[in-house]
């Protein structure tokens, strides 16, 4: 009886290590926007020139980092420019299917720039945003300060919040919804302190977001459950009743057995 104890009992704690290693390995999601991964396009450039502006960028030739010169120009009431990335490939980036960023709850960017740029979410709003208009598209924007040197800056995204010119541009009322659940394209772009007619210049090391595999998570829950359950059940069936034969043994050595 030891014998089959101490087996349920080690096949219990290995089967508790096998949960936490497949826990620790798989908690956390994250989306690596640069350095480039091979499963996305190549950033690109972009401009207020799609909404009417004047603005110009481009990309620098630098070692390993993602280097953008951008000059803005009046003509707009808010001129901007920057480099974008396209979350899916191909005909797919042309839908409105969008990439779940539900889960993820922090951005880490390492950068240097000399003014303030901005994080922006373009996300698929299903009653506003269309079909090849990039400009439905709902700008969810998070503002971080200017680093004149390589810093990383670990952001929750509660602080993202769509740009209200956006919803001058849509002519509806301005509300809450992020829709982070259908991320179309990310863009990185200048922010706050960017002066009209000279060069802003940003330099991009490293673009992740990161965020809790709740999947993961409820998995690992349901198999605790279930594995200590089975361990509890076997101990009740090993010691929860006692055996006939023990039964009568006890009762011999008490003298009070009776045939």
């Amino acid at each position: 009886m030891k014998k089959l104890f101490w087996r349920l009992t080690l096949s219990y704690v290995v089967s508790l290590m096998a949960v936490a290693i497949f826990y620790f390995r798989f908690q956390s999601e994250s989306h690596v926007l640069w350095p480039n991964p091979d499963s996305l396009e190549h950033p690109r450039i972009y401009t207020d020139l799609r909404e009417g502006g004047f603005s110009t960028a481009e990309f620098l030739e630098k070692d390993s980092v993602l280097a953008i010169q951008a000059i803005l120009n009046s003509g707009i009431y808010h001129p901007h420019a920057g480099a974008e990335f396209r979350l899916l490939k191909g005909v797919e980036s042309l839908s409105l299917q969008g990439v779940d960023f539900s889960n993820i709850d922090s951005v880490a960017i390492t950068f240097r720039s000399n003014a303030d740029i901005a994080l922006v979410f373009y996300t698929v709003d299903p009653k506003i945003s269309k079909v090849g208009d990039v400009l439905s598209l709902r700008p969810v924007r998070l503002d971080i300060p200017a680093t004149r040197y390589y810093t990383e800056h670990r952001l929750p995204l509660s602080r993202v919040r769509t740009n209200p010119i956006w919803f001058d541009m849509q002519g509806v009322e301005p509300d809450s919804l992020l829709y982070l659940d259908h991320v179309a394209q990310v863009a990185v772009e200048t922010g706050k302190g960017a002066l009209l007619g000279l060069p802003t210049e940003i330099e991009i090391q490293k673009l992740e977001f990161l965020g809790a595999n709740r999947c993961t998570r409820f998995l690992c829950l349901i198999i605790l459950v279930l594995v200590t359950g089975i361990y509890l059940w076997g101990i009740l069936k090993i010691y929860g009743k006692p055996s006939t034969g023990r039964k009568d043994a006890r009762w011999y050595r008490l003298g009070k057995y009776k045939a």
